[in-house]
């Protein structure tokens, strides 16, 4: 059997929270080590399981899951946008999370659900798709890259006191 014919990319249901906040918590922390403007507040995994919830049920989200082997591997967490008027491209995807197990990585499974995604926003009307990515995280810039997005704009930072 092929990589690809052992990744299953499926829409995430409500039994699948729990593994999907565990990889968010896996994510945040990888990150927070790369740069600590990521580490999370408290609440945050309970305020990130609810924003799971809902954005399964809501129209205008997509999350999707992928299984190896009937593990639950990945996820990713799409969103529809539309502009403003002032700008030509109205409806526009915004990917806000993808995250692949460790040990799953270098699979095949990042990609399989960033093309179902894909597919998801430009069904609905889409004609391009953003996402942040950490600048501290080579990796992710490298894996957005390969996938065909480059730099638009730069989010800046500055902390206040």
């Amino acid at each position: 059997m092929t990589a690809q014919e052992q990744i299953r990319v499926r829409p995430a249901v409500r039994a699948d929270v729990g593994a999907i906040v565990g990889l968010w918590q896996e994510m945040m922390e990888e990150h927070g080590a790369l740069d600590p403007r990521f580490r999370f507040a408290p609440r945050a995994s309970r305020e990130f399981e609810r924003h799971i919830q809902e954005s399964i049920r809501c129209r205008e989200s997509r999350v999707l899951a992928a299984e190896w082997g009937g593990i639950l591997a990945g996820y990713t967490l799409g969103e529809l946008h539309t502009r403003k008027p002032l700008y030509p491209a109205g409806v526009y995807g915004f990917i806000s999370d993808l995250c692949v197990d460790r040990p799953f990585r270098r699979r095949g499974i990042g990609r399989a659900l960033v093309e179902e995604l894909l597919d998801w926003f430009r069904q609905r009307g889409a004609t391009a798709v953003e996402l942040l990515a950490a600048e501290a995280n080579p990796d992710s810039r490298a894996f957005w890259a390969a996938m065909g997005f480059s730099d638009f704009l730069r989010l800046m930072r500055r902390e206040i006191e």
